[in-house]
């Protein structure tokens, strides 16, 4: 069973970053830049290695710079071994970290262990992990969390506890999410049932490309009234991300 795929979330505190960045609000940048390196992203850690570098929103510090910079590079590598299903290599370099309680190799070794990725398919093991992920913020891992209770792999299954680990995901931008947690808002699954939130929800994930959403919105549509739809499509214009810091 294919819980997720592996990848590292960039949207939401990142693009922030970026954007402190640009305007030259390094302290900004810097603090949230640290808060996703630590958390495992390669690109975050990439760009605090150069703001060590350059001494930006933070005293000059070469070695602290080469750190980042080595710690990117390790992970991106790592993470291209499993792209590549060289799943030795990521386990290798993911577990340590995974150890130390790093987001991003926790989540790896989640789905390694899910999808039966060079070690035996084992959903307690998988679900320990990546809720470990989920709890730090990784939206990735949050879904999966969602994923594995809702289809009761491995445990039985909770629509409850599905729906609240498929909403933190949703909040922060998940498209598959948001198309999760629509169709559980459109059935009264684990929610209340509400045609207006679950509009919404697959207006967010149709916007992001996600075609089978925009096909089961436009069949919500045929049983709600005018007042309902505008109401969704307004909340849909207005919803913003939510990044877990």
């Amino acid at each position: 069973m294919q819980v997720a795929t592996a990848g590292v979330a960039v949207a939401g505190s990142y693009e922030d970053a970026l954007l402190a960045y640009n305007k030259g609000d390094f302290a900004t940048a810097f603090r949230l830049y640290r808060s996703l390196a630590e958390k495992g992203n390669p690109y975050a850690q990439e760009a605090l290695g150069r703001m060590y570098a350059r001494g930006e929103g933070v005293q000059r510090d070469p070695v602290e710079a080469s750190n980042w910079f080595s710690k990117a590079n390790d992970q991106i590598n790592a993470l291209g071994a499993y792209n590549r299903g060289d799943f030795t290599t990521a386990m290798r370099v993911f577990r340590p970290l995974a150890d130390q309680g790093q987001a991003l190799g926790e989540y790896l070794i989640g789905l390694m262990y899910a999808n039966a990725q060079g070690v035996p398919e084992n959903y307690s093991e998988a679900l320990k992990w990546l809720q470990k992920a989920a709890e730090q913020g990784e939206p990735k891992a949050q879904f999966s969390v969602g994923l594995i209770y809702f289809k009761g792999l491995g445990i039985p299954r909770n629509y409850a506890e599905a729906s609240k680990w498929y909403r933190r995901s949703a909040d922060q931008g998940n498209a598959t999410a948001q198309f999760n947690l629509g169709f559980m808002y459109a059935k009264g699954q684990g929610v209340p049932q509400d045609s207006v939130t679950a509009y919404m929800l697959l207006s967010l994930a149709a916007a992001k490309g996600i075609k089978a959403a925009g096909e089961a919105r436009e069949k919500l549509m045929k049983s709600m009234d005018s007042a309902q739809v505008a109401e969704a499509e307004k909340m849909a214009h207005d919803w913003k991300p939510k990044p877990e810091l």
